[in-house]
């Protein structure tokens, strides 16, 4: 059982609560960026938000993201926006004393685009394309430069760029206005707009990778010669879906590393109440990140 101290808002929780999710079974509490202490011990964790079978090949090989019988916390279970949350004890991370709780909730965020890297297997010194300059866009920027690799974030709305631009400037990651300029190792969309797979596939070098890591808007048709790209310049096309646990270690060495950049994403701490009117902003991909403090509940 632990004490729910800060508790982030994901897009996904703004989508589900608008249209739904494949995973996501109802009635629920929704939350599953999370930070709280162990009523116990009092020691700070973060939570990897799932419970897996740890007998299937996928758990067994490192992959349990993809587990068949996965529970995620937010989705099948109730999750993080309440004073309290049951979870696994193998999903306990502990935080390090130097790590703010209202900085740590965002560790699953950060996990994911660390999932991406991965799965996109970025070398050092390759070039990244990433499409959004939301927080997702600016976690997935920020793994890129802790693997070595040279990330340019793109974004359309002029609003979007002033707000991002100290991020940037902390953390030394290039942002561009769309279209960017140049070809691209690795193309990866942190953005549900469809048309971001025609500029990044257009944008990569033969042999590149494009990370479909944020799902695209429902009932999109893509034209057959764009996919024949694929085909005619040998690139790939990969999905990524949440973290692993080692992924959310991590997450949280680069996390500890960048705390006061990570302090920029946040646009405001709000109360419990105030979530349902902040999530239709949210949907909107124009504000970084809301984090709901629940210390003073329960």
């Amino acid at each position: 059982m632990l004490k729910v101290i800060y508790c982030s808002i994901c897009r996904t929780d703004a989508k589900m609560w608008f249209q739904g999710q494949r995973d996501l079974v109802l009635p629920r509490i929704l939350g599953h960026e999370i930070c709280g202490y162990d009523l116990n011990s009092n020691e700070k964790f973060i939570v990897w938000p799932a419970n897996t079978c740890n007998e299937c090949y996928y758990c067994k090989n490192g992959a349990e993201n993809l587990c068949s019988n996965i529970q995620i916390i937010g989705f099948h279970v109730d999750g993080g926006f309440a004073p309290y949350i049951k979870v696994p004890k193998t999903s306990l991370i502990k935080v390090p004393q130097n790590v703010p709780p209202e900085i740590a909730c965002m560790t699953e965020l950060l996990s994911s685009a660390v999932n991406a890297i991965e799965q996109v297997d970025l070398q050092k010194n390759q070039n990244v394309l990433i499409f959004g300059g939301g927080p997702a866009g600016l976690m997935l920027g920020l793994a890129c430069k802790y693997f070595g690799a040279e990330p340019v974030v793109v974004e359309n709305i002029s609003e979007k760029l002033k707000q991002i631009t100290p991020f940037c400037k902390k953390t030394n990651i290039t942002i561009s206005a769309i279209p960017a300029v140049g070809t691209f190792d690795v193309a990866i969309n942190a953005t549900p707009d469809p048309n971001t797979l025609r500029e990044g596939i257009s944008k990569l070098n033969p042999g590149g990778k494009y990370c479909l890591f944020s799902g695209f808007t429902k009932n999109t048709n893509f034209p057959t010669d764009l996919l024949n790209e694929l085909h005619y310049r040998q690139l790939t096309l990969v999905g990524a879906y949440g973290s692993t646990k080692r992924q959310m270690e991590t997450a949280l060495k680069i996390l500890e590393n960048n705390t006061q950049a990570i302090r920029m994403l946040i646009h405001k701490i709000i109360p419990l109440e105030s979530v349902p009117l902040v999530l239709p902003e949210i949907l909107l991909g124009r504000t970084l990140k809301y984090v709901v403090d629940l210390q003073k509940y329960g």
